[in-house]
């Protein structure tokens, strides 16, 4: 009998835990929800719902400070599960495949956000116009 007491009183434990961490306001992409589950269940005690920050202990990732130009996936990937001097690691709370979903969640965040700045996208530009205008010049010239 104690032993169903007990269990009992744990499951309850471990579901208060779980409603208390703050929930998704926002409406995602199927192709985002893994991330977006994910990132509640490890992250958003700290980082806030939909990683706004926000009156949390940690700061809003949806924030320039953290778009892929200043803070890559890999610096993402290895914040997460080594943390920081001010973030405690998170390498027994989540998974590789995990940590890919959530980083997948947080890039559509900041883009949906607006967060790219013109450099940005000119530099998108650039990268992708380039080869094309090169050709289309030379070819002119050809002709």
């Amino acid at each position: 009998m104690k032993f169903i007491e007990r269990n009992f009183v744990l499951a309850m434990l471990l579901s208060s835990v779980a409603a208390c961490s703050p929930q998704p306001t926002k409406e995602v992409p199927q192709e985002f929800k893994k991330g977006q589950e994910y990132f509640h269940r490890v992250c958003s005690n700290c980082h806030g719902s939909d990683a706004m920050g926000m009156q949390t202990k940690a700061p809003g990732l949806i924030d320039t400070d953290y778009v892929e130009k200043e803070f890559s996936n890999d610096e993402i990937r290895e914040t997460i599960l080594n943390g920081t001097d001010k973030m405690p690691p998170q390498k027994n709370n989540v998974k590789s495949e995990e940590i890919t979903e959530i980083i997948k969640y947080l890039r559509y965040s900041q883009k949906t956000a607006n967060l790219a700045t013109e450099e940005d996208a000119d530099e998108e530009d650039v990268g992708e116009e380039d080869p094309d205008e090169e050709g289309s010049d030379e070819g002119k010239e050809d002709a």
